[in-house]
C-alpha cells in the first residue's frame, strides 16, 4: 500500500512529469490551434488580429453544420453497434471461455490484426466491399441477389462495417476486465436464491462493469470523431466526416478554417467524454 498522501508534495513531485508532458503535446497544440481559429489576416503574423468571421461563416454554410451532425450521428451508430458486439465479445472470453490457455488463443487472435496500421486494415476492406468483392460473390453464391449490390463500397454503410471491425475490440477491452473482477460467488447467490438469468446479468452483472462499458465507449466516440483514413479510403470522394474536412481545408492551405473544424472536434470530444463521465464513475475500473 502507498504511503504518499494524496495532495502532498511527494504526489504533486510524482505527478510533474506526466503534466509537463500533457502541457507539452496536449495543451500547447490546442490552444495553438485555438489561436489559428481566430486569425484575421491573411497570412500568418504576430500582428495578426483575432476576429470571429472565421467561426460566422463555418456556421453560414449549412453542409459544414451538417457535417457535424453527421459526424455525431456516424458516432453513436458505431459506438452503439460496437457497444453490443463488444460486450458479447467480452462475455464469452471471461466468461464462457473457463481455460486459460483456450482465452489467450481467442485473445491474441482478435489482438493481432491491430498490429498492423489503421489505414492498411481499412485499404483490406476494399477488396471485401466492391461490386466484384467477396461479399458480393458471396451474395451472389447464396442466391440472394442476382446482381453484385453496390452499397457496400464508396457508401456510409461500407465505412461503418470497417469501423465496426477497427474498434470493436476497444468497446470489448476494457469490459472484459471488468467481468474478470466480477466474484463468481455473486451469480452463484443469485441463482441460489431462484434469480433468473437474465435478472442475474442485468442486476449484478451489467452494474458492475458499466465503468469499462463506458471507457470503451469513450475510446470508439474518441476515435470514429477524429477517423479520417477509413472514411476517406472506404469512403472515397463521396462521402466525409469532420475528420476530412480538417484535411481538405488544410491541403488547400486555408488553415484559419481548418483550425475552426478542428475546435469543432475537440469541443464534441469533450462535451461526449464529459456526458459519458457524468454516467458513472470510471474511477471504479481500477478498483
Amino acid at each position: 500500500m502507498s504511503t504518499i498522501r494524496e495532495r502532498s508534495p511527494a504526489a504533486y513531485l510524482l505527478a510533474l512529469p506526466a503534466a509537463l508532458w500533457m502541457t507539452a503535446a496536449v495543451v500547447v497544440p490546442s490552444m495553438l490551434i485555438l489561436w489559428v481559429s481566430f486569425w484575421g489576416g491573411r497570412r500568418f503574423t504576430w500582428e495578426n488580429h483575432l476576429v470571429l468571421d472565421n467561426y460566422a461563416r463555418f456556421f453560414r454554410n449549412e453542409t459544414y453544420v451538417g457535417l457535424i451532425g453527421e459526424t455525431a450521428l456516424q458516432a453513436a451508430k458505431i459506438m452503439a453497434i460496437t457497444g453490443v458486439l463488444g460486450y458479447c465479445i467480452a462475455y464469452f472470453l471471461a466468461v464462457m471461455v473457463t481455460r486459460n490457455s483456450v482465452r489467450l488463443t481467442l485473445f491474441l487472435i482478435l489482438v493481432i490484426p491491430f498490429w498492423t496500421s489503421a489505414v492498411i486494415r481499412s485499404i483490406a476492406w476494399i477488396p471485401f466491399l466492391g461490386v466484384n468483392g467477396v461479399i458480393n460473390q458471396a451474395l451472389m453464391f447464396l442466391g440472394l441477389t442476382d446482381a453484385p449490390v453496390e452499397i457496400f463500397l464508396y457508401s456510409r454503410t461500407g465505412i461503418s462495417m470497417a469501423q465496426v471491425s477497427l474498434y470493436t475490440l476497444l468497446a470489448a477491452g476494457p469490459v472484459v476486465y471488468m467481468l474478470r473482477n466480477v466474484p463468481n460467488q455473486l451469480r452463484e447467490a443469485a441463482m441460489c436464491l431462484k434469480a433468473p438469468p437474465i435478472v442475474v446479468f442485468w442486476r449484478i452483472v451489467f452494474p458492475l462493469t458499466l465503468p469499462g462499458v463506458i471507457i470503451g465507449q469513450v475510446l470508439v466516440f474518441l476515435n470514429v470523431m477524429a477517423d479520417f483514413a477509413t472514411v476517406a479510403a472506404i469512403g472515397g470522394n463521396k462521402q466525409a466526416l469532420l475528420g476530412n474536412l480538417v484535411l481538405l481545408f488544410y491541403d488547400s492551405g486555408q488553415l484559419r478554417y481548418a483550425a475552426v473544424v478542428g475546435v469543432m472536434l475537440m469541443l464534441s470530444m469533450l462535451v461526449g467524454v464529459v456526458v459519458a463521465l457524468r454516467v458513472v464513475d470510471i474511477r471504479r475500473l481500477g478498483e
